[in-house]
């Protein structure tokens, strides 16, 4: 297994074809949830982490706060960009690596969304980006993390699948190996083949409030779902709320 699956798979261009149903109406929610429970003003800044090809981004940035995004993939960022620049978008986007990025600025509200973590090989490269996240924020600052549910991922577990659209077909496989998601996933376009694959660690909610608070952070709220109902070991998403 390629330790850095994710530099090859997000920058490809059948990323998005995979996930395209993750989409702007399930960004606006997450980010309605979000605003509802934080308190921040017009203008405040917010830094979204692994922000792809900023659908987030877009929604705050219509909100009229001073957005900045940050991902590894140069092929989302330039999507990213395009999709901001036509709408006349007050957002940055810097290329980083989430093991490095060090900015000089500190930010109102900083968020981690669509399970953009949990990608790294070991425990400790995947909870630094707590305490680097914690360096960037004001005080007070919020933290959002929007992350997979351990218990429901292996409850809900699809062996595998197939889709096709059009002349495009995908192949999913699905496996839980050393407490670690993978998925292998093979594309194929007309008579050409593409595979790549995801490998996300399965964090308790448990391991994941204690290193947070281990790394100074109050935990202000605890989210099961997009709809903003109260965590349960059924719930299809972990959404923290946590302040500095």
């Amino acid at each position: 297994m390629n330790k850095e699956w994710y530099k090859e798979w997000f920058n490809s261009d059948e990323y998005l074809k995979v996930y395209k149903h993750r989409n702007s109406e399930e960004a606006i929610k997450l980010v309605n949830l979000i605003l509802y429970n934080i308190e921040i003003t017009e203008g405040a800044s917010i830094l979204d982490l692994a922000c792809g090809a900023g659908r987030h981004a877009a929604v705050f940035a219509e909100r009229l706060f001073d957005v900045t995004g940050i991902d590894l993939s140069g092929n989302l960022l330039r999507i990213a960009k395009d999709y901001s620049f036509k709408r006349n978008l007050n957002t940055k986007f810097i290329r980083s690596d989430l093991k490095y990025f060090q900015l000089k600025k500190k930010f109102d509200v900083i968020v981690n969304l669509f399970t953009s973590f949990g990608y790294f090989e070991t425990d400790e490269e995947n909870y630094a980006l707590f305490k680097r996240i914690y360096n960037h924020l004001e005080k007070p600052g919020y933290f959002v993390l929007d992350y997979l549910n351990k218990n429901y991922v292996k409850d809900n577990l699809v062996p595998s699948s197939i889709d096709e659209n059009g002349d495009i077909k995908i192949e999913q496989k699905r496996t839980i190996l050393n407490n670690r998601i993978i998925k292998d996933i093979k594309v194929n376009k007309l008579d050409k083949a593409f595979n790549f694959q995801e490998s996300v660690r399965l964090f308790s909610s448990e391991e994941i409030l204690f290193n947070l608070r281990l790394n100074g952070f109050n935990i202000e709220n605890v989210f099961g779902d997009f709809e903003g109902n109260e965590f349960k070991e059924s719930s299809p998403r972990l959404i923290i709320i946590a302040k500095k």
